[in-house]
């Protein structure tokens, strides 16, 4: 039983949906469905927090991303009306919805082969999406972003030392020479290996729910991150490929690799923000996660 009306589906976007399974819940729904022996998935944008024109930006992204060798997304699917998004009925009001094309592929692994490979897809990416303007793209300002961070935690109890080690790295981010002016264009937004799969050498990515226009430094920080809320053994050499697939298609400047690690406790503190903005955790669920938090903006990082 699914809680998405398949046969309203069906009717806006002219395919005969025969099922549908919830496969990721939380404030962005993702549904995936099957008609006439192809796959889709269906998101079911957040009722608040991403404004229509942020969406026709990242669907635009999408569209226009330029054909790489190696590269490839998941592309959105208009309706029959030539609409981006359908107005889909869900808890009683209406939620923005886009269809997307299945990627077709693995996962990718956790380990320095297919992390090299994520790395030069990443480059790939940037240069493959770089000069797609138009309204509506979020600025991805790391200032404004820890800024926000800091107000938003404010409601939440004993968050008070994490709201001072976020302010802490603000300092140290925006009083760094080398942040400043560094290359820059869209952006994923949430660049890790979950939200990637490999077939044959070619790596393609899904969900720009959190993409806009910053430095590229922060899709490469938050893979980093990634790995090093991981096993602290291979945290190394995992990001250490990350970097060399990377470089292998756009070599990083001696400032990008110096402020690396500000990007890596950017991606931490944008958890915290899109943690505290929309999935609010029971009072009991929030001291480990400042913790972890507090502990990693405080440490020094070596990359």
């Amino acid at each position: 039983m699914s809680d998405i009306d398949l046969h309203y589906l069906s009717q806006c976007y002219g395919r005969a949906f025969a099922s549908c399974e919830l496969v990721v819940p939380g404030v962005n729904r993702t549904y995936r469905l099957a008609a006439g022996g192809d796959v889709y998935y269906l998101r079911l944008y957040r009722p608040v927090g991403r404004s229509p024109a942020e969406i026709a930006f990242e669907l635009r992204l999408l569209r226009e991303v330029r054909p790489t060798p190696g590269l490839d997304v998941a592309r959105p699917i208009r309706t029959v009306d030539g609409a981006d998004c359908a107005q889909v009925p869900f808890g009683g009001v209406g939620r923005a919805a886009c269809l997307f094309e299945a990627l077709n592929g693995r996962p990718i692994a956790d380990d320095p082969e297919d992390v090299a490979l994520f790395g030069s897809a990443l480059a790939k990416l940037h240069d493959a999406l770089a000069g797609i303007g138009g309204g509506g793209a979020r600025l991805l300002d790391p200032g404004a972003l820890c800024a926000h961070a800091t107000g938003s935690l404010a409601s939440i109890s004993g968050s008070e030392e994490a709201q001072r080690a976020i302010d802490r790295c603000r300092a140290e981010m925006l009083g760094d020479p080398a942040a400043h002016g560094l290359p820059s264009g869209n952006c994923h937004g949430d660049a890790r290996l979950a939200n990637a799969i490999v077939q044959n050498g070619t790596v393609g990515f899904f969900d720009f729910d959190d993409c806009g226009c910053g430095p590229y430094l922060l899709d490469l920080g938050t893979a980093a991150w990634h790995f090093a809320l991981g096993d602290p053994s291979r945290t190394a050499a995992l990001i250490a490929a990350l970097l060399e697939g990377y470089g292998s298609e756009r070599p990083l400047s001696q400032a990008e690799r110096r402020v690396l690690p500000h990007y890596v406790k950017l991606a931490e503190v944008r958890s915290l923000l899109f943690l505290a903005e929309f999935c609010t955790l029971a009072d009991g669920l929030w001291r480990p996660v400042l913790d972890r938090a507090t502990n990693l903006l405080e440490r020094e990082l070596t990359i």
